[in-house]
This record gives C-alpha cells, structure tokens and sequence, in this order.
C-alpha cells in the first residue's frame, strides 16, 4: 500500500510540474487593429489568460497602447511623444490582418486595465522607448505603477521590456511586481542578469530550445515564447516545457493538447499514466 501510495503521489507531482502554459494575447489579438480595445476583448473572449500591448507615454503624460514612435503606420500623422490623449483619440487607425480590415482608436493604459478587469484577465504591459520610461531617465515609471495599483493590478501583472535600467528601477522599487526580460538571439549573453534580479524572460521564437528552457527553470525562472500562431510550433514549445505562450491568433478550443508528462515505458506498458500519449 505505502508503495502505492507514494507512486500516485510522484504522479501526482508530475502532472503539476508540467501544467499547460498561460496563453497571452499579443497586442490584445489579430482580431481589431493591434492593441484597440476590439482587439483587446477579442482576445479576452477568444480564452486567453493574458493580454499584451506596448505602452508608451503621450505629450500630455497618458500611458497609451502604441508601438510606434508615430501613428502613421495605422493611417494616422501624429508623433505620440508630442500628441495630447485628445489629439490621439481624435484619429481613427485602420489595419488589414488576414484579409479582414479592422478600424479603431488608440487605447489608453487606464482603458486597458479595465478591460481586463471586465474580461477577468491579466495585463502584460510591454515598455517601449519613452519619456521618462527609458535606459536614461525613470522617472514617469512611479506613476505608471501607481496607475497599475489604482486599478487593482500590481501584485497580478506583468511588466515586459528589452531595457535593462528599467527593469533593474522597478526590481529595486517595486519588488513584488513580475517582470519579464524581453530577448531574441543574444538572450544567452544576459542569462546572469536576468538570475540576479530574478527575471522571467520572453524569448524569440526559434531562438532557444528545451535544454534552454531547462535551464531558466532550474534557475527559478519563467519562460515566455513570442509570437507563436502556428499549432506546430505551439506543441514544440509546450514540450520545450515554456509557462507562456504569446500569440497573435491561436484558436485554443481548437488546439490538440501535447503531453507535457514523461511516460515510463517499462512501468506504464507503453503509456504514460496521465492518459495523454501512447508509445
């Protein structure tokens, strides 16, 4: 019976080891124009745990879901930098995704955390390039927190960025909050970094593999993939063993789960206890 009782046990602490990964919503879904608040309920209501957008700070000193330095590529002519939230807001953005024309307008920060606490999800908030959101000055990064709190999100939120100075601010100020290290190829070369301070990264697809991802789990730390649209590539990072995967357009009703658990051949006959795969 104790022998029993202790391999139910071990499967037991398989099966939570390798729980399936948080979908995150990029740039809310392909489902509106990027980061509008169609695109953002879109992707709440296609299931995924996660919205992403980038953020970055108008003339005026709103927080607003934007990419670019400027509005053009969506149809607009407005440098964000310089634009007030009301001259923004003033223009309508149009995109062509798969053959689907989506038109909409810029989203504020604020306007994204309500609809995530509408929707029951949880923000990743990307940092771009900024005033006072930048390797050089951190000084609007207070008030962004501030507004994260305000709405509820502090201790359940991401803060994703590729600069190093201001994940180290926040890491020193705010310690509770979750931060991802954003990477491509030359992710390796800040591997150390990203222990010290305790990062979770968001990695490139194509740019790291299993023993990759073993490796940041060995160090206590989560692994994000972007931007992962493709059932194949999704199943080789859920083995790769990733917490999160970030995608414009996964259908996750849809999608065949892969077993995460590892089968024992000799124990298990040629299946694996959790049901899932056959040999």
């Amino acid at each position: 019976m104790k022998r029993i009782f202790l391999m139910g046990c071990a499967v037991v602490l398989s099966l939570v080891a390798v729980a399936q990964p948080k979908f995150v919503g990029h740039r809310g879904s392909l489902w509106g124009v990027e980061s509008s608040r169609e695109a953002l309920i879109n992707g709440a209501k296609a299931g995924y745990q996660y919205l992403e957008s980038d953020v970055k700070v108008a003339g005026d000193g709103t927080f607003v879901l934007c990419h670019d330095n400027t509005t053009e590529r969506l149809g607009g002519a407005l440098n964000v930098a310089s634009a007030t939230i009301d001259e923004l807001k003033n223009e309508t953005y149009t995109q062509t995704r798969k053959g689907v024309s989506y038109s909409g307008k810029i989203c504020t920060l604020a306007e994204f955390l309500d609809i995530c606490n509408e929707y029951g999800v949880k923000p990743v908030i990307e940092l771009k390039w900024a005033t006072g959101v930048n390797n050089n000055d951190c000084s609007n990064i207070p008030s962004l927190v501030s507004l994260i709190e305000e709405k509820g999100f502090r201790n359940n939120c991401v803060i994703l960025t590729s600069m190093k100075t201001c994940l180290e601010y926040i890491r020193t100020n705010y310690p509770d909050i979750t931060l991802q290290f954003l990477g491509r190829k030359n992710w390796a070369e800040h591997f150390d970094w990203c222990v010290k301070y305790g990062l979770d990264v968001d990695i490139e697809g194509g740019c790291f593999d299993g023993d990759d991802v073993a490796r940041f789990h060995n160090a206590g730390l989560k692994v994000n993939v972007w931007t992962i649209n493709d059932e194949t590539d999704y199943k080789m990072y859920v083995d790769y063993g990733c917490d999160f995967i970030t995608t414009d357009c996964l259908d996750i009703k849809s999608l065949t789960e892969p077993c995460r658990v590892q089968c024992d051949d000799d124990n298990n006959s040629g299946k694996c206890e959790a049901g899932c795969c056959k040999h």
